[in-house]
């Protein structure tokens, strides 16, 4: 009798959640799950008018705008387009992680102005303030956990579309700064490479996170160089660390850089005899952007590479570190070749692995 007791609570208990699945039963108002979507992926939450009117071809225009720099052009962002009512009506549109949602506040009829409003309390009068015609909101985690919303929010259309070509660069950097754990978490995932971490320390005097899928390539005392690369199905993936003196401020200059990357490339070798890896800087410009990694002055360059007798490049990312504490300099090149791969989510790993660089003092 115990027996059957037990059978018929587990077979009502069992009824039960079927019947709560049934019905459509939720979780908790306070449950939110974690947002989901690849990094660069941004979603678009915008009427359907405004979509396809001048702001819509403003966002487009430069979210879509190329990553700087790839041999083929490939966009910075990935974008999706949702209304309201797409967006309400199916709850997996709500848990991606990053949002752009462009407000009219002219329109007062706009679901999604309502939805702002509503958000931030109801108050209009207190948004735009002083004759601004424009503002950037930022929430977070609003339908799901490490979501990030952008409200930019105006008093018409035009200056919708101002405010997003005026800020882009900082949207821009928001969003890649909200991308980053999740770059991480894919650079490192399968842990450390501690062997070849000990070896760079050793030679070139900096400690650097190196994934454990990298192996050593090279290692030379004389040229306080280390050079590990990641071979795979779709790419092969680079990273080159190199002790240098600081003498002035002409080596933080693009023909200085592409001198080191050159000198480096009578390494890089292919089948074809005297082939090997040049700056290629006549189809693309070398671009260059002042940074600070750990706290010391650096130069960030990117640039395409090619093999000299071959038919094979790609893209490069550069650094210069000049270590705040002593006349150390560091130099990393990473480089990718992956014929039909894209290589921004490839040259993000690579940014990621070159700002763990630190000096050991």
């Amino acid at each position: 009798m115990i027996k059957v007791k037990y059978l018929i609570v587990f077979f009502v208990a069992l009824v039960a959640i079927y019947s709560c699945k049934e019905k459509g039963a939720q979780q908790p108002a306070s449950f939110k799950p974690m947002a989901i979507s690849k990094v660069n992926d941004v979603v678009v939450l915008a009427d359907k008018d405004l979509w396809e009117s001048e702001v819509g071809d403003t966002i487009r225009y430069y979210f879509e705008s190329a990553y700087p720099v790839t041999p083929n052009p490939e966009p910075t962002f990935k974008l999706r387009h949702f209304d309201f009512d797409q967006i309400d009506a199916v709850i997996a549109r709500r848990h991606f992680r990053t949002y752009l949602v462009p407000v009219d506040l002219s329109d007062s009829s706009s679901k999604i102005t309502k939805m702002f409003l509503q958000d931030i309390g109801g108050d209009k009068s207190k948004i735009l303030k002083g004759g601004e015609p424009y503002k950037i909101v930022y929430g977070k985690d609003k339908w799901a956990k490490n979501q990030l919303i952008i409200y930019v929010v105006a008093k018409d259309r035009n200056n919708l579309a101002k405010a997003i070509a005026e800020n882009y660069n900082t949207l821009a950097a928001k969003i890649h700064a909200h991308d980053q754990g999740q770059i991480e978490k894919k650079t490192f995932f399968a842990g450390i490479n501690a062997e070849a971490q000990a070896k760079i320390k050793e030679i070139v005097g900096v400690e650097v996170k190196i994934p454990s899928d990298y192996k050593l390539a090279m290692a030379d005392e004389k040229l306080k160089l280390v050079w590990t690369r990641r071979d795979s199905k779709k790419a092969i993936i680079n990273f080159v660390v190199q002790k240098l003196k600081y003498r002035d401020t002409s080596q933080f200059s693009i023909e200085n850089v592409v001198k080191l990357i050159n000198d480096f490339g009578k390494y890089v070798t292919t089948d074809q005899e005297g082939s090997r890896m040049v700056v290629n800087n006549r189809d693309l410009p070398v671009l260059r952007f002042q940074k600070t990694i750990n706290g010391n002055y650096a130069m960030e360059y990117r640039g395409i590479w090619e093999m000299t007798k071959d038919f094979m490049g790609g893209a490069f990312i550069a650094y210069l570190i000049k270590d705040k504490n002593s006349d150390n300099m560091v130099f990393a090149l990473g480089f990718v070749y992956g014929p039909g791969a894209n290589k921004r989510d490839y040259l993000q790993q690579l940014m990621t692995i070159a700002n763990t660089i630190n000096f050991v003092n």
